[in-house]
């Protein structure tokens, strides 16, 4: 004698999409707590900004001693530009090489994260003990500027401004600006 399947009844139906409701709700609760968790996380409101924290009520990037804050401070772009001016303070960039020939602040020492110890080396005159420096990259939270700034601070006692925004936002303020290579144009090659 051959039994056949029971056909599926009402109640185990409600019974798989009540699971499958479940698994949803929590998957979504792990992500939102994942993005309040972390520093650069996704705004959840249509206009909402997303948070900033002070740089000197709390270590906003992980990895980086607290006393180190204390010689990091946040710049605004047309502060950062009149501070450039009035005073002895070395501009460096921290981003990548080609978006540094593309477009640079101008006079700002090329300074890429990810080659650092070699810009160190040629230009090591320009960076003595006690060094001020205003460091930005391409205006992400904890990128590649709050790198450069651990070890100007770690190596060299530097007092260092993050430049809040980064490049875009000095571009954006208008403020001077040195390159104009066409994006791709290396070591003068330009792209196909």
């Amino acid at each position: 004698m051959t039994t056949s399947p029971t056909p599926a009844t009402g109640r185990s139906l409600l019974a798989l999409v009540w699971r499958c409701v479940v698994v949803v709700a929590v998957a979504g609760l792990v992500a939102l707590g994942v993005n309040a968790a972390r520093p650069s996380g996704l705004p959840l409101l249509a206009g909402q900004l997303p948070s900033f924290v002070p740089l000197r009520s709390a270590v906003p990037c992980a990895g980086l001693p607290r006393a180190w804050w204390g010689r990091m401070q946040p710049v605004e772009p047309a502060a950062a530009y009149a501070f450039g001016r009035e005073e002895a303070v070395l501009f460096i960039d921290a981003r990548p090489h080609a978006d540094y020939i593309f477009n640079h602040i101008s006079g700002a020492l090329e300074a890429p994260y990810n080659d650092f110890t070699a810009a160190l080396a040629q230009e090591g005159s320009a960076l003595t003990p006690g060094l001020r420096a205003v460091v930005y990259d391409g205006g992400e939270p904890c990128g590649e500027a709050v790198r450069v700034a651990k070890y100007l601070v770690k190596d060299y006692g530097a007092t260092v401004y993050l430049l809040q925004g980064g490049y875009p936002a000095w571009e954006q303020a208008g403020l001077p600006i040195t390159g104009g290579h066409a994006r791709g144009e290396l070591n003068g090659e330009e792209a196909p």
